[in-house]
Parts: C-alpha cells; sequence; structure tokens
C-alpha cells in the first residue's frame, strides 16, 4: 500500500511538473509570436534577439520558482505560483514587448540564490549573481542579502562559503564592469537611463515638481537612506531566519519601488518573481495592479509614458487613468512592504528568544507534496529551510 502511494504520488508530482513546462512553453511560444508579427517590422534584429533572451529568461524563472516551492510548499501550491508567474501580463509586456533586460538580471539572481541556499554551490552563485548585475546593476541591492546567507554560523557544514562566493562576484563584477570603466566601451555600458524621474508613483502628490520637497529628498540627497531601508531588515531577517533567503531578496528588491517617490514602468517588473517565492497571495494581487498599470501605460496602445524613465521633473506624463493605475501598484507595494517588516520584526524577535538560527547552508528538504497536507504559515513569507 505504502509502494503504491508513493507510484501514485511521483505520478501526480511529474503530472504537475509537466503542466508547468508546458504553460510555461505556450506562454513563450505567444511572446515569440508577438515579437514576430507586431514588433519585428519596426525594430533591428537585435531588438529581436533582447526579446527572444528575454522571453527565455522568463520561462527559467518560472522552472525555478517550482523548483523552490516543490520541497517547501505542497506541489499544488506549488505549481499554482509558477503557473500564476508565467500569465503575468506585467512579465508579458516587460519582455514580450519591450525586451527588458531586468527579466534576464532576475533570472539570474534566481538561478545564484538557487544555487547558493538549495545546492551550497557558493562559487556558481557568486558568478551567475556577477553576470546578473552586469545585466543591471539594480540586483547588487540584493548582493548583501546573498553575502549574510553565506556568513559562517555555528555548525555550518561549508566554513568558506562567504569566501567562495564573495571572490566569485567580485571576480565576475571586475570582468564585467573592467572594460567599461577602463575603455569606455559604449558596448560594455549600462543602458543609459534618462535624465528626469520615473514617469509613475506618487511624487505628485507629495510635491509639485516632483525634484522638490519630500520627493526630491528620496530621489536625490536621501537615496542612501532609501537604499539602507531596503537592505539592512532583509540582512537582519536572513541573519535570524537563514530559511528566508529568497523572501529576503523580494523584500530588498520591493521596498527601493515602494519608498521611492517616482519610478519608471521597466521597475514594476521587479518585485515579482522573489515575491511568489514569499507570499503568493500578495504577489498575485501586485501582479494584477502592475500589470493593469503596464498594459494601459507601456503597450502599444498606451499613452508613450516612457518605459525606462527620464520625464520632466514637473512633469505626469501618465494620464489621469495611466497614474491612477501607477497609484493603486504604488499602494499594494506599500501594504506588501508593511507586512514584510511585520515579518521581520516578529521573526526576528522570535529568533532570539529561541537563541542561535541554525545554519545557512542546512540541505533543503528534496521531497515532494503531492496534497494539501501540512504546510508553514501563509503570512508574508513561508519558505522554512
Amino acid at each position: 500500500m505504502r509502494t503504491f502511494e508513493r507510484f501514485t504520488t511521483k505520478t501526480h508530482f511529474n503530472s504537475l511538473k509537466r503542466l508547468v513546462v508546458l504553460i510555461g512553453l505556450a506562454v513563450l511560444a505567444v511572446k515569440l509570436a508577438v515579437t514576430v508579427i507586431w514588433a519585428a517590422p519596426a525594430g533591428s534584429p537585435l531588438d529581436l534577439l533582447a526579446r527572444l533572451a528575454a522571453s527565455v529568461a522568463d520561462l527559467g524563472a518560472v522552472l525555478l520558482v517550482f523548483e523552490v516551492l516543490r520541497s517547501r510548499r505542497p506541489a499544488n501550491r506549488a505549481t499554482r505560483s509558477a503557473v500564476l508567474l508565467a500569465v503575468s501580463p506585467a512579465l508579458f509586456v516587460a519582455s514580450g514587448i519591450h525586451g527588458d533586460p531586468a527579466g534576464v538580471a532576475v533570472a539570474l539572481l534566481l538561478l545564484g540564490m538557487y544555487l547558493l541556499v538549495d545546492r551550497q554551490a557558493p562559487l556558481a552563485a557568486g558568478i551567475a549573481v556577477g553576470v546578473a548585475a552586469r545585466v543591471d546593476p539594480l540586483v547588487l541591492v540584493a548582493a548583501p542579502v546573498a553575502l549574510a546567507v553565506t556568513f559562517p554560523r555555528r555548525g555550518s557544514p561549508d566554513r568558506h562559503a562567504l569566501q567562495h562566493f564573495g571572490g566569485a562576484l567580485a571576480a565576475a563584477l571586475l570582468a564585467g564592469w573592467a572594460p567599461a570603466l577602463a575603455w569606455g566601451w559604449r558596448s560594455q555600458q549600462a543602458l543609459p537611463a534618462g535624465d528626469g524621474p520615473g514617469g509613475l508613483g506618487p511624487g505628485w502628490l507629495l510635491a509639485g515638481p516632483v525634484d522638490e520637497g519630500l520627493s526630491g529628498f528620496l530621489l536625490g540627497p536621501g537615496r542612501p537612506l532609501v537604499l539602507a531601508a531596503a537592505v539592512v531588515p532583509a540582512v537582519l531577517w536572513v541573519r535570524h531566519r537563514p530559511g528566508r533567503a529568497y523572501a529576503a531578496v523580494g523584500l530588498a528588491l520591493l521596498a527601493p519601488l515602494a519608498l521611492t517617490p517616482a519610478w519608471s514602468p521597466r521597475e514594476l517588473v521587479w518585485p515579482l518573481v522573489f515575491g511568489y517565492l514569499g507570499d503568493a497571495r500578495w504577489a498575485s494581487i501586485y501582479a494584477a495592479a502592475a500589470g493593469a498599470a503596464l498594459l494601459w501605460t507601456s503597450a502599444w496602445w498606451g499613452p508613450g509614458l516612457p518605459w525606462d524613465g527620464g520625464v520632466a521633473p514637473g512633469a505626469v506624463p501618465a494620464g489621469g487613468r495611466g497614474a491612477a493605475l501607477g497609484l493603486g501598484a504604488w499602494a499594494v507595494l506599500v501594504v506588501w512592504l508593511g507586512l514584510g517588516w511585520r515579518t521581520v520584526a516578529v521573526e526576528s524577535r522570535r529568533a532570539g528568544d529561541r537563541g542561535p538560527s541554525p545554519p545557512a547552508t542546512e540541505p533543503a528538504p528534496r521531497r515532494a507534496h503531492a496534497g494539501p497536507g501540512t504546510s508553514p504559515s501563509r503570512r508574508f513569507v513561508s519558505l522554512p529551510k
């Protein structure tokens, strides 16, 4: 009887895995079809390659989300999270229409965290995160969280993880950025950002011109405080609760967007993937809000809002409906961030009461849940190690 149960469990899990792969491939085909039919005639072959790379990276992120969740949650919930991520309209707009490299950077960052946390391969993880940072420097916001994961703990099986990960990350960053810094190669430099702030966000509610008042402070001298508010809670969280590494990275990517008063449409993509590794319910709510904003402002029928920012400081380029959709996405971000910080405070206090935390490099349980069974808490995160 027990053998039959194991057989049915494995068969059910394999069916769910095939479902995720098939849906991911179907979405990839739709993105490529959209690119060929509408985007390719107006763009260059490089634009086509950018959309292809971003779409394939989205598929890789979907498969990695399923792989990470299947050992931590029931298989049905892992499948649901992966499928919802695959069909997200925000990823469709970012990759299929704009070919934005943010999807590639997020997928590489997720690969690096998977190699570091689940596979205990800090050398390969450092290279992956370094390459991701070369694609988009915003990945470096999550680097302190990854370093905190590798920091030696009592009873840790790998005392040299910090040196291996840090050395590989530094080498990858040096190899990626040294040519641009030394010789100024245009092909090695990051994509230029706009002159002004982004076109979405609550900045125009805080001041008249967005470069004045509280908005001007957060976009200028207060920017380091925004980054500190993003990094410090995430690092403290993962130090107290090493099993929250994925959710801590998601919190670090979420906070700058929620606290910055003006951002470009492309930045809405950043919290999405890691959000499904934390709280799938809030990730789905955010995906709907961000997808609506991007479909209205950044698709072919949108008002022409600059995709990667750069608008006049005092302008409100997103019209009435576009601005309302952007504010809706920002409201979801603020509530989500508040829940995340509350979870950090609660779990850090509990961890302090219990004493030292378990090693960060403890292998993740590799079991596939076939039914509801017992599952962790459904707060902001539920990824115990």
